[in-house]
């Protein structure tokens, strides 16, 4: 992304890194600083690489995210495992920009550091992943399967993680994976795998709070004339709410997926 050989090769990495930490700093320095420090030694940059890249997650309307994928770049070609384990422990942050309507990290910013995460495969690094993508927790999970941008992280297969935690947060974690993917319009196909597993097997406190969650959605999903995203939802409700659809209901329309 960044080749010219600047004058920011003559600066030392503390004087870079405070470059690139000022988020009001023109692009071009920040370009030329970046390209400068992907030519350190990957001891000099290594967690100088997070910190910027946590500065870009806190402040992403204040950099030009297009200059900062370069950071990405730096990250995926480390030869350090290192570079593996930081990249997870900051995907949570990562997702949790993804899960907010609100952030202005970009789709692409998301996706882009996802793909280079799991292209992360050498054996090092695989040792890495066994010691860590355990340890990922429900929230994270969960988020990785309803942030559009997280299609790379398939490969992780989220549910099957979520479906390995203990009661009461892998019922609680299921349920939300219905509920953000239908709100999102994501593979419908996760929220029928995320039924499946609600119906052999669930918490039965978390299943009832989730079930009045559901049905909830699919009334606002209803009022909205989101068809696509209550049609969803009345699906997982009719193979979870065993509860018998009483007379006024019937009368008045509701819990129509109820016997």
């Amino acid at each position: 992304m960044m080749d010219q050989n600047t004058s920011y090769d003559n600066l030392d990495t503390p004087t870079l890194t405070s470059l690139l930490l000022n988020a009001d700093q023109p692009s071009d320095v920040h370009r030329g600083a970046l390209s400068a420090l992907a030519r350190r030694s990957a001891y000099q940059r290594s967690s100088t690489i997070m910190t910027i890249l946590r500065s870009v997650l806190h402040n992403p309307d204040r950099y030009d995210q297009d200059v900062m994928m370069a950071l990405i770049d730096i990250l995926a070609t480390d030869p350090e495992s290192d570079a593996t384990a930081s990249m997870l422990e900051v995907l949570p942050e990562v997702l949790e920009q993804g899960m907010d309507p609100r952030s202005a990290l970009k789709p692409e910013f998301r996706e882009y550091f996802y793909t280079a995460l799991v292209t992360r495969q050498r054996e090092d690094d695989l040792l890495v992943w066994g010691e860590m993508l355990p340890e990922l927790d429900a929230k994270t999970l969960v988020a990785a399967l309803i942030d559009p941008a997280a299609g790379p992280l398939e490969a992780l297969e989220p549910l099957t993680l979520i479906d390995r935690l203990m009661e009461p947060q892998r019922t609680k974690a299921l349920i939300n994976v219905i509920v953000g993917i239908a709100h999102v319009g994501r593979d419908p196909k996760i929220v029928q795998d995320a039924t499946t597993m609600l119906a052999r097997s669930a918490d039965p406190n978390q299943l009832r709070d989730g079930v009045n969650a559901l049905g909830q959605q699919w009334e606002k999903a209803k009022k909205a004339g989101r068809k696509a995203q209550s049609d969803l939802l009345e699906q997982s409700l009719a193979i979870l709410d065993d509860e018998p659809r009483t007379a006024a209901e019937r009368l008045t329309g509701k819990r129509p997926w109820a016997q």
